[in-house]
């Protein structure tokens, strides 16, 4: 006569089994237990065990990382100081320079913008907070801005020129979403980040915040320019 199968735990009312009489009577001897001594007998049992101490290890790590992720979702990062040093390097730097002197100083410049874009994007990797993402979006909007409308002279010509080719503006914009279809209007007219469109095409319908006037508001770039100089 065959063996007779050992009988499951009873399972509640959704579907899922019960811990054992035993278990329960440990957890609530646990649970009445002051804290300082349940760090004791865990200490103890790390000492004695290396699967405990695994554990251990396993769960503190497992609580940081949650901690962390936490904390840089709450945190809110200005990125605005980039788009006034990109400003100055493009309009203000070299301006009393002649031709010849802001032709050479050019590709510098234009690695100076290329490099406030690659520390942008560098510091907004993936679940950073809202507010981080819209000062980052909204920063290099004022960048873009800035190349668009500083070809009057040899060095804000030559960085566009230099964005004919260079994507790291749309790119890190794409990354991060948003909606830039001035940008892109402006763009056209310069031949500078060609892609922008395609950018904007992909991130059409996509869920945010409503437009107010104050987004749609430029008049700051102005202002700023003049006090600049």
């Amino acid at each position: 006569m065959a063996a007779p199968q050992p009988k499951r735990k009873r399972a509640d009312t959704a579907g899922v089994a019960q811990p054992a009489p035993t278990a329960n009577k440990h957890l609530q001897a646990i649970l009445s237990l002051p804290d300082a001594t349940i760090a004791g007998l865990l200490l103890h049992a790390a000492g004695q065990h290396p699967d405990v101490a695994a554990n251990i290890a396993a769960a503190v790590e497992r609580v940081t990382a949650q901690n962390d992720a936490h904390a840089e979702s709450a945190r809110v990062i200005d990125f605005d100081h980039y788009s006034k040093t990109a400003w100055r390097a493009i309009n203000l730097q070299y301006k009393s320079m002649k031709g010849s002197y802001q032709y050479n100083a050019s590709c510098g410049v234009q690695d100076d913008v290329v490099g406030c874009i690659e520390d942008i994007r560098k510091q907004c990797p993936a679940g950073v907070s809202y507010g981080t993402k819209k000062s980052a979006l909204e920063t290099l909007r004022k960048i873009g801005k800035t190349v668009c409308l500083s070809g009057g002279d040899v060095i804000g010509h030559e960085v566009q020129k230099g964005f004919h080719m260079e994507t790291c503006l749309e790119d890190t914009m794409g990354t991060l979403g948003g909606r830039m279809e001035e940008l892109v209007e402006l763009s056209k007219g310069h031949c500078v980040f060609e892609t922008l469109d395609e950018v904007v095409a992909l991130l059409e319908g996509t869920k945010g915040e409503p437009r107010t006037s104050e987004d749609s508001d430029d008049d700051e770039e102005g202002s700023e320019n003049e006090s600049e100089e």
